[in-house]
């Protein structure tokens, strides 16, 4: 079972003073020069088409559009995430939801941030494609018409589907792997990410590591103690879900036909390949440790491995060779 804290209502009050004490305003960037087309947008190691064996043949400057496209995909899929899906989630659990009203206030500080975090991205992506974004509509993150179904009916009836907790404490996590991954390769080497990227994920990672606290208060409430069928049917639908995320394509798609048309010899060498390795990335050992494994998602991992319901998720995780020879893997099946 989760253990968010001994003292609950006191942790959530920490919480609380650690959002008003150390929050930024979307004026602590400097948006003024947008983001440099000289440099890359994000590190290459979190872009899933770096993994592709003919990613190597692309030239300099293929290579370097091909990652400012993924960083937009980055930034796109955080404004779904945290505006379409746990912003709006977490609007429905305070107006459908009984829950104690320090974990409701907390929500409610939370609900300010994720609004932030949105304003944000919309920014960086304008500051980015100001062509693209006039408002903040995807182009490159793409969801199938099930997945967009699926999440409107978790949405909707959050006291049912309860795969909602672990979608939220997922993607929180994740986001803070991306975030963290950012601010350590500008630290490394200043000149290798866009200042304007780099300081947009450091202050959104301010946040996100609260958010991810708050997530296992609203697991001890909201889904420990409910009916074995439910959090059976959660189980089911977020092993879904991840065997999803793992396994990336129509985003990847949407990329390689940008590059494509910025690139028309491509279509004739390169893309060709590249699609057709999209689909082995599933299996490729480097990319599922840097999406699953235990660098990117410790504290989830650790939370799954408390529910015996989740044996399907961890299964997927098992699949990965040990990341230190000199430690046992995850044996949570």
């Amino acid at each position: 079972m989760a253990a968010a804290s001994t003292n609950p209502l006191a942790a959530l009050a920490r919480l609380d003073r650690q959002s008003r004490d150390h929050s930024f305003r979307l004026e602590d960037v400097d948006w003024s020069a947008g983001a440099d087309r000289a440099l890359p947008w994000m590190p290459d190691a979190i872009g899933p088409l770096a993994f592709l064996p003919s990613y190597a043949m692309l030239g300099a400057a293929e290579q370097r559009r091909c990652n400012q496209l993924q960083a937009l995909g980055i930034a796109e899929q955080f404004v779904w995430a945290e505006g379409l899906v746990i912003r709006a989630l977490a609007r429905a659990l305070t107006g459908r939801v009984e829950l104690p009203f320090e974990l409701r206030r907390a929500l409610w500080r939370f609900v300010e941030e994720e609004d932030k975090h949105v304003a944000m991205f919309g920014r960086l992506l304008e500051r980015s494609e100001p062509a693209w974004y006039p408002a903040p509509q995807p182009r490159l993150f793409v969801l199938s018409p099930a997945e967009r179904w699926l999440m409107a009916g978790v949405a909707a009836h959050p006291e049912r589907l309860l795969m909602w907790i672990w979608l939220t404490i997922f993607i929180e996590e994740r986001t803070l792997f991306l975030s963290r991954e950012f601010v350590r390769a500008r630290r490394r080497a200043p000149e290798a990410i866009d200042p304007l990227h780099a300081r947009a994920h450091a202050l959104h990672l301010r946040d996100e590591a609260r958010h991810v606290q708050l997530d296992e208060h609203l697991l001890a409430h909201a889904y420990d103690g409910q009916p074995a069928w439910k959090r059976s049917l959660c189980a089911l639908m977020f092993a879904q879900v991840v065997r999803a995320y793992a396994s990336p394509r129509r985003t990847a798609l949407s990329i390689l036909a940008v590059l494509e048309r910025e690139f028309p010899h491509l279509r004739a060498t390169v893309a060709p390949r590249l699609r057709a390795e999209l689909p082995g990335l599933r299996h490729d050992a480097g990319f599922r440790r840097r999406v699953l494994g235990r660098e990117a998602l410790p504290r989830t991992l650790a939370l799954l491995a408390a529910y015996p319901e989740h044996r399907r998720t961890l299964a997927l995780v098992d699949e990965l060779p040990c990341e230190d020879p000199q430690e046992e893997c995850h044996g949570h099946a």
